[in-house]
C-alpha cells in the first residue's frame, strides 16, 4: 500500500503574516485598536509612508563617509590600534602645513567684510538632497555697528562721551605662525635625520608603507610593506620624544 502524498505546507510563515498585517489597516490583527470608517484609510496611508520612509537608505552598508580616510598612513595606524602615534603624525602634518603656507603681509584683492559680502543659496529637497544655487554676490556693502565705550565728560547730553573701540589687528598673525612653524619643522627635520624622507613619503605625500618600502629598495610586497613600516614607526617613535606630550589644542584645526 503505497503511501499518501505529502501535501505543501501551506500554513503562513512568520514574515508572509507580518507582511499580510503591515498592508492591511489593523482589523485583521488578533488583538488591535479599532477604527471608524473614516480613520481607517488615514491609518493605512500613515502605514504606507513610514513604509516608504523605511526604505530610504536601505542599501547603506553602515559605513560613515567620513570614515573612508585619504590618508594610508593614518588608516594603516588605526587599524593597528596605534592612536598615540597617529597624533605624532598630525602634528607633524600641521607644522608642515603652516611652514608651507606662504602667508604674507598685505594682499591685492578686497576681504570679505569689506564691501564684498557672499551669500551661499541652497535649499534641501523632499527626498533630502541638498541643492546648490551657487554664490550670490551682494554689491551693497552692509557696515557692522562699530563697538563703542563711555568716558566720563562734564556734558549733560545723554549721547555724548561715546568713542570707537579699536580693533585689535591680527594681520601679520598668519605669518608669524609660518616663520614659527618653519622654525619647529627644521627642528624635527633635523632630529630625523635620514628618517626624513620616507616619513615624509607617508605622512605629507600620501604614500602607503608598502611604496615607502619600494622607494627604498624593497621590491617584493610583504617586505616592503614591513620595511616602510619600521621606518615610519621609527621616525614617529623619534618625534615623540621630540615633541612629549600632545594636547587637544596642538593637532586641532
Amino acid at each position: 500500500m503505497s503511501k499518501p502524498a505529502k501535501t505543501a505546507n501551506t500554513k503562513p510563515t512568520s514574515n508572509s503574516r507580518r507582511t499580510i498585517a503591515l498592508s492591511g489597516d489593523g482589523s485583521n490583527l488578533s488583538s488591535r485598536i479599532s477604527y471608524t470608517a473614516h480613520e481607517r484609510e488615514g491609518v493605512h496611508t500613515q502605514k504606507v509612508r513610514l513604509a516608504k520612509m523605511a526604505k530610504r537608505g536601505a542599501d547603506w552598508d553602515g559605513t560613515a563617509a567620513n570614515d573612508n580616510i585619504a590618508w594610508p598612513l593614518a588608516t594603516a595606524l588605526i587599524k593597528e590600534g596605534n592612536a598615540d602615534l597617529l597624533k605624532y603624525a598630525m602634528v607633524y602634518r600641521k607644522i608642515y602645513d603652516a611652514a608651507k603656507s606662504e602667508a604674507m603681509l598685505g594682499g591685492t584683492t578686497v576681504a570679505l567684510g569689506e564691501g564684498v559680502s557672499l551669500d551661499q543659496r541652497q535649499w534641501i529637497k523632499p527626498s533630502g538632497e541638498i541643492a546648490y544655487k551657487g554664490v550670490r554676490v551682494v554689491s551693497k556693502e552692509t557696515k557692522e555697528t562699530p563697538a563703542k565705550r563711555k568716558t566720563s565728560t562734564d556734558s549733560e547730553k545723554p549721547d555724548s562721551g561715546y568713542s570707537n573701540v579699536p580693533k585689535i589687528w591680527n594681520g601679520d598673525r598668519p605669518v608669524n605662525d609660518m616663520i614659527d612653524a618653519q622654525q619647529k619643522l627644521h627642528n624635527l627635520q633635523r632630529r630625523l635625520g635620514h628618517l626624513c624622507e620616507p616619513f615624509e613619503l607617508a605622512c605629507i605625500d600620501g604614500k602607503t608603507l608598502a611604496e615607502v618600502g619600494n622607494a627604498f629598495g624593497v621590491a617584493n610586497r610583504s617586505g616592503a610593506q614591513g620595511a616602510g613600516r619600521a621606518l615610519v614607526h621609527t621616525a614617529l617613535v623619534t618625534l615623540r620624544d621630540c615633541i612629549g606630550e600632545v594636547r587637544r589644542q596642538d593637532i586641532a584645526a
